[in-house]
């Protein structure tokens, strides 16, 4: 009886298994019929369009992720405000709306997903630089004036806050999002009653309240999308129970620009504590240790305790015990505070210790020698958590304790013992030291640390509520970046080290260097003496025009910055548009002039205590008194005027010659090296010149954010290259006159797992600045290829193809070579491929691109000139390439093609390139109006969304292909 039962239970077991694993995968391969109409309203890391207006934030990478699960595609509707998307959803205009808090009311109207999208608070929030309130000081609330958003339910629960403190206050209603947070800066309001912004915030947060649950709502006339959408968030709760978390620490966790506020109670314990004694462990590094040579604290956690000392005003004494002495010391009630601690609720409670909420999690590490296969003793360092989970699961070992993780290594390499578990961070910085060479770590997955710190029962209960708070607020990358600078001075090699290893050759090679030195110190004693005027205008002088070079900007602004009354600056790095086409059209003498006068114009708007240098080419770098925006404007553009009117009277350059500025400002106690505060401007100047409406942009903390991610494209491309991250989109090229497509346009895409689909403009202009972007065009082309062979091998008759090509490969002679052979592989017909290159390309280097493009017609390629128009005319140009496709950029259709006079533009230019042999391509058709009137002026071949936007090669193959 008992064998059938086990039978029956392992049946039902293996049936119920089944069911589950297989009727979800059937289920995900249906999607809804049509796209999701989506509602959008500004709201901050929510949701927001960045510069690429694509739409980001929380809400839309959500978004992202369930339409992976659900296979359902999405629209976004702008809805411009909150209540507009709200009834918007409930007449049915929209399907879908996230981040919406549960009434009744609104059940009634709407259908809530069965999972919270995430667990959000309400906040009282007030300007940075207002010092009025501190967090849940009621009394100081009084008389606020207070904005919510209308028909909010964040507003609903500050109203209920206020009646349960006995607030009486003003509310003012705002229909967005933008507009509230506006009247907050402009100081219309005192505060403003909100959903929690997230990490972008600047505003200073003084009360929380009102934990609330946030859904997806779904309109009552699309219940199939409901179906969806639940079957797919818990499709990513059940894959990563952590994921509402991992969103919200992206987006909503605090940042650098947050800084925690105190209670009236807190800044009293503040004010009246004295000095708090915290220790730190002396052989804990990275994390804490005592620096070699001046017996300092230093260390990740030696960083965090400042910032905690900066975020609060707590004075620290810090000393230096092993961590099991630093417990008995606590619990004594001689010290206040561990560094760190790694304990959980038991643990706490076992050594009279509060924890905070930890601030870096870190995996475990086994360690051990080289070759040693059989482990019986363990040594493990006394006073961690961990040490006692190791004993508690390995009860048949030898457990040796030592009074650190240093000691615990030292015991291994001398073989007391046989392993070691510790921190991995700890165990990666000891093990780079030479004497280690022989040990070994090996991560482990069974131990985490969480690391906190640690507060004494015996304190003060304001002390750890003032810590833990801090720890909140504590920005994750802050952490990281210190992690990674106290494991790189640990990687270093040591001077001793070299010289232990190559004593022979060191000596031999200090001796020569020091001939050398003598040598040197002889000769440049007996120039210096001739010439010492000279090698001081050599050395910080540019030859050109005068002005400081690099280093002598460096070294007076080294003057600069150490006087004692030092003001507010704003340091401009600038350079002179469209510089090369001077050289180029009026010679390298005109471009010198320009440079010249340039300088004497900077010169001579230069103040007291200002300086410009020029740094390289046409870039120079201006430090200027700064003391608001709207002045620097003021003296930025004279300059700009005083050049035009040099231009007039010194030159025959026919046009105003354009300059652009990134400005970075510098504060009287700014501490940031100049090296890096040049390379934040340089980095603002870029950005300025990718943006056609300012001539001047200043570094902010976006920029900062966006290097980063341009770094981590760069880091990742070799392996989105290889992992299949990148995905080519065929738009169909078509003719008006029959609507029969007659070929296409290869374009990128990029499935980046963490920011969903990038389009090329988020990565093509960087790559082509770095030149990685040969590699993606290359990639593309070796695609398009494989897929047409694809196709001819099922007896397609198969449409030309036509794919971009940065100049930089213009500048390889063998170019057309590489396409060929790649071509050739894949036994794809040359004229079946089209060589696209841009109408700015040829403009920027005439003369390589007219000797290759001949060498490509050759090879039996089809030549294209992309964006043609859109920027300046290269109609005499035209004569001398020998293109076949010219591709009417988009920009002459978007401006307008109803008025006699732009359609007497675009049928001339249709005219002269059929004349010259081309075929004419109009780009950027979008309605039948506009097909209409192109068909009229002898255009007939077009590619736009009014036809077929750019789609994956599947679809592309069933709408060209399908019979």
């Amino acid at each position: 009886m008992k064998n059938l039962c086990k039978s029956a239970t392992c049946f039902l077991t293996i049936l119920f298994t089944f069911i589950g694993t297989v009727l979800p995968l059937e289920a995900s391969e249906k999607s809804v019929s049509e796209p999701v109409k989506v509602g959008y309203y500004e709201d901050g890391d929510y949701m927001s369009r960045n510069q690429h207006e694509e739409y980001v934030g929380y809400n839309f990478e959500f978004l992202q992720e369930i339409s992976k699960h659900s296979g359902f595609l999405y629209d976004v509707i702008d809805a411009v405000s909150w209540e507009s998307a709200l009834q918007m959803l409930i007449d049915g205009d929209i399907d879908l709306l996230p981040a919406v808090y549960y009434t009744e009311e609104r059940a009634s109207q709407m259908l809530f997903s069965t999972q919270p999208m995430c667990n959000i608070y309400t906040t009282l929030n007030v300007r940075p630089d207002d010092q009025r309130y501190n967090y849940d000081d009621f009394e100081a609330f009084q008389g606020m004036n207070v904005g919510i958003i209308s028909g909010g339910i964040d507003g609903e629960n500050f109203k209920a806050f206020c009646q349960e403190h006995g607030i009486t206050l003003k509310i003012h209603e705002y229909d967005e999002t933008d507009k509230l947070l506006a009247a907050l800066d402009n100081g219309t309001l005192d505060g403003v009653a909100i959903t929690h912004l997230g990490k972008n915030s600047t505003f200073r947060s003084v009360a929380q309240f009102s934990p609330s649950p946030l859904y997806f709502v779904v309109s009552r006339q699309r219940e199939d999308v409901l179906e969806y959408l639940n079957r797919a968030m818990n499709d990513i709760m059940l894959g990563n129970p952590g994921y509402e978390m991992d969103l919200y620490d992206k987006y909503l966790a605090p940042s650098a620009n947050q800084k925690p506020v105190f209670t009236n109670e807190e800044q009293d314990f503040i004010r009246e504590a004295g000095t708090i004694v915290a220790s730190y462990d002396p052989d804990f590094a990275p994390l804490s240790y005592t620096e070699p040579g001046t017996g300092k604290f230093t260390g990740v956690t030696s960083d965090i305790l400042n910032f905690i000392a900066e975020s609060s005003g707590l004075q620290f004494r810090f000393e230096a015990h092993p961590q099991a002495e630093a417990l008995k010391l606590l619990e004594e009630g001689n010290i206040d505070v561990l560094c760190v601690s790694d304990g959980d609720y038991l643990w706490d409670r076992r050594n009279q210790i509060n924890s905070t909420i930890y601030f870096l999690r870190s995996p475990t590490a086994m360690v051990t020698r080289t070759g040693n296969e059989k482990i019986i003793r363990l040594a493990q360092p006394e006073g961690y958590q961990l040490s006692e989970d190791v004993k508690k699961d390995n009860a048949d070992m030898d457990i040796i304790y030592y009074p650190s993780a240093k000691a615990c290594l030292e015991a291994v390499n001398s073989k007391n013992a046989d392993a070691a578990f510790m921190n991995t961070q700890v165990a990666s910085y000891y093990l780079e030291e030479e004497r280690f060479n022989d040990l070994s770590a090996a991560p482990l997955s069974m131990y985490n640390n969480d690391l906190c710190v640690g507060v004494s029962f015996l304190a003060d209960q304001r002390l750890f509520s003032i810590i833990n708070k801090c720890v909140k607020y504590l920005p994750r990358d802050q952490i990281d970046t210190s992690l990674i600078n106290y494991m790189a001075k640990g990687s270093q090699f040591s001077i001793g080290d070299l010289i232990r290893q190559h004593m022979a050759a060191v000596i031999l090679v200090i001796c020569l260097i020091l001939g050398i030195i003598i040598f040197l110190i002889s000769h440049n004693l007996k120039v210096a003496l001739r010439s010492n005027q000279r090698i001081q205008e050599l050395l910080y002088k540019d030859d050109l025009t005068g002005l400081y070079n690099i280093n002598g900007f460096y070294k007076k602004w080294g003057e600069l910055a150490h006087e004692k009354d030092r003001g507010y600056y704003a340091l401009l790095y600038s350079d002179i548009c469209q510089f090369r086409l001077i050289n180029d059209h009026f010679g390298f003498g005109v471009g010198d002039e320009v440079l010249i006068g340039l300088a004497g114009i900077l010169r001579k708007n230069q103040c007291d205590k200002e300086l410009c240098g020029r740094v390289s080419a046409d870039n120079f770098v201006i430090l200027m008194n700064y003391t608001d925006w709207e002045k620097l404007l003021i003296r930025l553009e004279a300059i700009l005027k005083q050049l035009d009117l040099w231009r007039q009277e010194k030159t025959g350059i026919p046009y105003q010659i354009g300059m652009v500025y990134g400005a970075y400002l510098i504060n009287p106690s700014e501490e940031t090296g100049i090296q890096q505060m040049m390379d934040f401007s340089n980095y603002a100047r870029r950005n300025a010149k990718n943006n056609p409406n300012h001539f001047v942009m200043c570094y902010d903390e976006k920029m900062r954010q966006q290097a980063i991610f341009q770094q981590e494209l760069e880091n990742r491309l070799d392996s989105a290259l290889s992992r299949g991250e990148l995905e080519v989109y065929y738009q169909p090229q078509v003719d008006m006159e029959t609507g029969q497509i007659i070929s296409s346009e290869a374009l990128i895409r990029w499935n980046h797992p963490e920011k969903g689909l990038l389009m090329p403009g988020a990565f093509i202009p960087l790559f082509e600045k770095n030149g990685m972007v040969t590699a993606v065009d290359l990639w593309l082309f070796e695609d398009v290829c494989r897929s047409m062979r694809k196709w001819m091998d099922q007896d397609i008759t198969v449409l030309p193809v036509s794919c971009n090509f940065s100049r930089l490969h213009f500048e390889q002679p063998d170019f057309p070579e590489h396409l060929s052979a790649i071509a050739d592989r894949y036994r794809v017909p040359h004229q079946l491929l089209i060589v696209e290159i841009t109408e700015s390309a040829i403009i920027e280097d005439p003369a390589v691109i007219e000797t290759l493009l001949p060498k490509l017609k050759q090879k039996g390629f089809l030549v294209a000139i992309d964006d043609f128009g859109s920027g300046y005319s290269s109609l005499g140009q035209l004569q001398h390439l020998t293109a076949d496709v010219l591709k009417m950029d988009r920009s002459f259709i978007v401006h307008g093609i109803r008025a006699k006079r732009e359609q007497t533009v675009i049928r001339n230019l249709i005219h002269l390139a059929k004349e010259l042999g081309l075929m004419v391509i109009c780009e950027g058709v979008e309605d039948q109006e506009q097909a209409d009137i192109l068909l009229k002026l002898n255009g007939r071949l077009a590619q736009g969304f009014y036809y077929y936007r750019p789609v994956k090669k599947e679809e592309f193959e069933s709408i060209a292909y399908s019979k």
